[in-house]
């Protein structure tokens, strides 16, 4: 509950209209499902304009309304309170509410492997506390303050994805969170049309620390060497490291494949079980299990968590097919991401053919020949035996590959629908296939596609 007071000290706005004297119950931004007793915030987004449903929020009882333009509303009872940009004003009232709990707040980013790992987090702090964490990838700057809004006093811990695709993103976002731990998974090629190149990317990403003191923690990757040497500046915060090639406080140790479809590692003398064969996942792990040790969760609990954490929708779920298998990867891609879901391929074991279903990366600014490219000399030295590129970009890989696959099939397609039509041509029941893309290239109706075939099925 927030008075019309709070809510203007909070995004320093001024009260255009209305009663001074007035609560909400709580905040909402969707003209649709905004209910009387709610503060409504008018926010421009890049589809709907929130200021052109103000008439209709007030119809179904709605009271309190934060803008950023003049509006012209008859109605005496409503309260208007004018800021300079209400997403602004969204993360003031966010960060006015976290500030109100007592409790730890984690915040991670990085350029791969952010959703996996903070879902794997909030399942290992589940076994103790009360987590709220933010759904699917609502991680921006709307989905990370209506997240924070969700804090409730039974709440005890609160994990949040980060994410930006621009300079400037995370340190907005830190400044609303105000975390406690910070935890980084990577620093790679991701976003660089406007982050240019990983120091770019290394720079924002860090950003999230930037109201961190000597009470707060710092969760690293060691085995990134981006990470590690930021990590060894002079801070103020704590700092814990995970990895499996470097000398960490929780180092995974003889990892391996099991029967070509499970991970095994050992921390300290115990050993954990993953529902996948991609190494990066033990990467994830090591987060949550880094995070699980720092707030005391029983070791057993931990353990039991990872075996039985199951992967996230489009983000590196093995999934049967027929009697082979699907590597559901279409959430996003960037050239981190799709090597580790390439290294997954391999790993997966199959008496059939591995098939690649690759499309275009987005976002990688004036590096992005030159990133597919590379990409398409990784799949010249992995186990493919058909790749299908869907994308401009993406049948860049291509010319790099055939000099050293001579046997391997492929076919470079303008969009899915063609992807759908090879993939039918060359699937066979028994195969594994990897399916990856950027979000706007609608990897997902491929995977869709293959699922719902008969020979997927049989």
């Amino acid at each position: 509950m927030f008075t019309i007071d709070e809510i203007i000290k909070a995004t320093q706005g001024t009260l255009q209209q209305g009663p001074a004297q007035a609560t909400v119950s709580s905040v909402s931004i969707d003209s649709r499902v905004c209910k009387k007793g709610e503060l409504f915030i008018a926010v421009k987004g890049d589809v709907f304009d929130g200021h052109d449903f103000i008439d209709g929020v007030i119809a179904k009882g709605v009271r309190v309304i934060i803008v950023h333009q003049q509006v012209d509303i008859k109605n005496p009872k409503v309260s208007v309170i004018r800021v300079k940009d209400t997403v602004r004003a969204l993360g003031d009232v966010a960060r006015f509410h976290r500030l109100r709990f007592k409790i730890p707040v984690i915040a991670l980013t990085g350029s791969a492997g952010k959703t996996t790992t903070k879902e794997m987090i909030a399942t290992v702090l589940s076994r103790k506390f009360k987590v709220l964490k933010n759904e699917g990838t609502q991680n921006n700057h709307i989905g990370v303050p209506l997240t924070l809004l969700k804090v409730k006093p039974a709440h005890k811990i609160v994990v949040l994805e980060c994410g930006t695709n621009q300079p400037g993103d995370i340190s907005w976002l830190a400044d609303v969170v105000r975390p406690s731990v910070a935890v980084f998974t990577n620093i790679g090629e991701s976003h660089l049309e406007k982050l240019k190149n990983t120091k770019g990317v290394l720079t924002e990403k860090w950003h999230l620390t930037s109201f961190m003191g000597n009470k707060d923690t710092v969760i690293i990757n060691a085995d990134d060497p981006l990470l590690l040497q930021q990590a060894h500046k002079k801070n103020t915060f704590k700092v814990i490291t995970y990895a499996i090639k470097a000398k960490a406080d929780w180092q995974a140790l003889a990892t391996k494949v099991i029967s070509g479809r499970y991970l095994n590692f050992q921390v300290k003398g115990k050993t954990f079980e993953l529902n996948s064969c991609g190494l990066n996942n033990i990467y994830n792990a090591l987060a949550a299990l880094s995070c699980g040790a720092f707030f005391k969760v029983p070791f057993q609990d931990i353990v039991q968590a990872l075996k039985k954490f199951e992967f996230p929708q489009g983000r590196g779920q093995i999934l049967r097919l027929g009697n082979g298998w699907l590597i559901n990867d279409t959430y996003n891609a960037n050239p981190v991401s799709m090597r580790s879901a390439l290294q997954t391929l391999q790993a997966l074991e199959t008496k059939s053919q591995r098939i690649l279903v690759a499309a275009d990366m987005l976002e990688l600014g004036e590096k992005s020949r030159a990133l597919h490219q590379a990409i398409g000399e990784s799949i010249g030295h992995a186990k493919v035996d058909v790749l299908i590129t869907v994308g401009n970009l993406a049948k860049l890989m291509v010319p790099r590959l055939q000099d050293r696959k001579q046997n391997m099939q492929v076919f470079a397609c303008r969009d899915v629908e063609s992807a759908q039509k090879y993939l039918a041509k060359v699937f066979q029941n028994g195969d594994a296939v990897l399916i990856k893309g950027s979000r706007r290239m609608r990897m997902e109706q491929v995977a869709e596609f293959l699922l719902a075939s008969p020979k997927g099925t049989g």
